[in-house]
């Protein structure tokens, strides 16, 4: 089961890579919503581990899409003048809602590092093959 939680999250590590790494974006924690966060913790404590750092999870987070749409749209109606899509989200939904926080497990981060690299390889070979068989 680890190997399909962290199959799906090696898109999102190779597209952070990218933006850490060649683009120079900062973060110190990311805020998790979707399916992969219907199962408490789980989901959380792989992403905290896939990108080394800490992974909020709202309770509604689970809801995915629908409910960034709905925070969207409240955003449209509800701003202030000139407010910011994050100074808003920060002070009308994310300081209202119960949420829990997962530090990355080193052992974790290390596993999961080792899965990236493979992961890779792995990317290379199916090209490959691809190549062939066309």
């Amino acid at each position: 089961m680890r190997t399909h939680l962290y199959t799906s999250l090696s898109a999102v590590k190779l597209g952070l890579d990218i933006l850490l790494k060649e683009e120079n974006v900062k973060f110190d924690k990311l805020l998790g919503h979707g399916g992969l966060f219907k199962t408490e913790v789980v989901g959380q404590k792989y992403l905290a581990a896939a990108v080394n750092a800490p992974v909020k999870v709202m309770k509604p987070a689970s809801e995915g899409g629908a409910w960034g749409m709905a925070l969207l749209a409240s955003y449209m109606v509800n701003k202030e003048e000139g407010e910011a899509l994050e100074t808003f989200l920060d002070k009308n939904i994310f300081a209202l809602m119960d949420s829990v926080t997962i530090e990355p497990d080193s052992e974790d981060v290390e596993g999961f590092r080792e899965f990236i690299k493979r992961y890779v390889k792995g990317i290379d070979i199916e090209s490959l093959a691809v190549d062939k068989i066309c």
